[in-house]
């Protein structure tokens, strides 16, 4: 990667204030015209946007970043930018199409893992495999370097406590009086199921190959990870604003399409922050997924293992 010059923090500052700007603006406008109550906003921008990834940096001193080749920047970027658009496409409406054939779980959750490593993974892989002449390795590279297994952990257990402590999904579980040798096989195989489903899909396209090559491009870490951090969250505005059915907390059942883009600005956008800083300090693909599965370990334990048919 380029060496970081007073032109490039340029760049990742404008970006960061850019991306400020318009989060304040967005909050204000869903707060004073479409009743939004910013404080649960403001509060996963503190602690998770800032507090996370303040966090994620002090973890990485002294971890040594992996290599991870971008050989043909601005054409690769204009593939999957091309390639983006039919993704939002495919999430918005594909998804739902596969809900409508596969109605019963556990065949939809299959399904479901199934479309999603088709195409956010194999899909892009297959394509800079064939148009740029990428390895699997050269894309996401993984080792378990002890700077970096020290990093995981950490992050793991910060994520793990958070979620105990703000989160319901240990209350959920507490409620649903899951017995405790069910908890023994059933959270490694949630685990798993989780780095799979969340983390191998979404850190495989969002940071390994469209954060890489933005920062590449604009030749600025920070401001690579403030754009992939804001394309994450934009692309799940169409399905907000179509997938009705799907109740998002402080959003309106029907919501309009401004308070949906609003809100994958807000909400969405932001978590994607510390996954960005994460990458950029590590380029370790192994390390983020596992990260990502113990994030989500917690409030997604219960729907998993139901959707999976292995606890009622």
């Amino acid at each position: 990667m380029p060496r970081t010059t007073k032109n490039n923090r340029a760049t990742g500052l404008a970006m960061l204030a850019g991306y400020i700007a318009l989060y304040v603006a967005t909050l204000y406008a869903m707060s004073r015209w479409g009743g939004f109550d910013p404080s649960d906003a403001l509060a996963v921008a503190v602690l998770l946007g800032l507090g996370f990834s303040v966090v994620a940096w002090a973890v990485t001193i002294g971890a040594k970043a992996l290599s991870c080749a971008v050989n043909q920047p601005a054409p690769e970027l204009i593939v999957l930018a091309i390639y983006f658009v039919a993704l939002t496409a495919f999430v918005t409406w594909g998804f739902d199409g596969l809900r409508r054939t596969f109605p019963a779980d556990p065949a939809q959750a299959y399904a479901l893992v199934i479309a999603k490593l088709a195409i956010f993974v194999a899909l892009p892989f297959w394509m800079m495999r064939s148009r740029f002449g990428y390895r699997w390795r050269e894309l996401a590279p993984s080792r378990f370097k002890p700077r970096h297994v020290l990093a995981m952990l950490a992050m793991s257990a910060l994520f793990v406590a958070f979620q105990a402590v703000a989160g319901r999904g240990l209350r959920d579980i507490t409620a649903a009086h899951v017995h405790a040798q069910t908890l023994l096989w059933g959270m490694p195989i949630a685990f798993l199921w989780l780095t799979l489903e969340a983390g191998v899909v979404e850190e495989f396209f969002f940071r390994v190959l469209l954060q890489s090559r933005l920062t590449a491009v604009l030749k600025s870490e920070l401001g690579s990870i403030v754009v992939a951090s804001l394309l994450f969250g934009l692309m799940h505005a169409p399905g907000l604003y179509l997938r009705t059915g799907i109740m998002q907390e402080g959003l309106p059942p029907h919501p309009p399409l401004w308070m949906a883009v609003g809100y994958s600005i807000v909400i969405t956008s932001v978590a994607g922050l510390v996954f960005g800083v994460l990458w950029s300090r590590t380029r370790n693909f192994a390390l983020l997924t596992l990260v990502h599965g113990a994030a989500d370990l917690l409030p997604d334990f219960l729907p998993t293992m139901r959707a999976l048919h292995l606890l009622r």
